[in-house]
């Protein structure tokens, strides 16, 4: 049975309870699937019946809150329960800790490390999801996963030029300028080893923020996910500073 096949069924069956208001509910539902597949002119796809359903539920919570701050809780409550009876046919949605490591796979998957990339984050990540979260809870994720992203970066960055300065001067006075050759390759070998090294103490970073933030009522994960951020970011610095000295004495080769 259809998703369309299986609202009808109910709707027939809402009329012979007489339950007015799940009728109600589900000819509106109806009406705006009709008027959706008069706008497309095709046959609708599971995935677009669902689209009109997500497109009623957004209106009606919207709706719930024009009527709480209108101080209409009887209008309020009805319309709640209009929200209930059609989120039973949306794919059910995923717990907190689950949508947050579907996105961050799907963003480390993607390349996706930058604010300004916010549009094609959420492109991945709502195709990720597939359905079973909305697009705030998505955007929430995605803003805080980047912030944290962004804080490492920032942070790695800013300390690595000094470091890098002073490394390559005591390097380049150990290093034999005629065997430039070998140790040029070298380097460039030692510096694709580091950016590995790099994307792995990143996601330990990522993965130490994200425990923190979904286990903060249990002390032993705190500890745990600080210890983990801590390491992360230890090792980020002394990649940063590594990558930084090879390319310098790369380029003076």
């Amino acid at each position: 049975m259809t998703l369309l096949e299986r609202i009808t069924s109910d709707m027939k069956e809402a009329m012979k309870q007489k339950n007015n208001a799940t009728l109600s509910t589900l000819r509106l539902l109806l009406s705006a699937i009709k008027n959706k597949k008069i706008d497309l002119q095709h046959e609708m796809s599971e995935e677009e019946v669902q689209d009109v359903i997500k497109s009623q539920v957004k209106q009606l919570k919207d709706a719930v809150v024009s009527f709480e701050q209108g101080a209409r809780p009887d209008l309020a409550e009805s319309t709640k329960a209009e929200v209930v009876t059609l989120e039973v046919y949306l794919p059910a949605q995923l717990t907190d800790d689950v949508l947050e490591t579907i996105v961050k796979e799907a963003l480390t998957q993607a390349g996706i490390s930058l604010k300004q990339e916010m549009g094609k984050a959420m492109g991945v990540a709502m195709k990720a999801v597939a359905g079973k979260a909305d697009g705030t809870r998505v955007k929430q994720i995605i803003e805080r996963i980047l912030t944290v992203f962004a804080f490492v970066i920032v942070g790695v960055a800013s300390s690595a030029p000094a470091y890098a300065q002073v490394a390559f001067d005591s390097f380049d006075s150990i290093v034999d300028p005629m065997s430039y050759v070998d140790v040029g390759l070298l380097l460039r070998i030692v510096r694709v080893f580091l950016l590995w090294i790099g994307i792995f103490a990143v996601n330990t970073i990522l993965s130490g923020g994200f425990s923190y933030m979904t286990d903060s009522s249990r002390e032993a994960n705190r500890q745990s996910a600080q210890s983990k951020i801590t390491s992360g970011f230890i090792s980020s610095i002394v990649v940063v500073i590594l990558f930084a000295i090879t390319s310098v004495y790369i380029q003076v080769l």
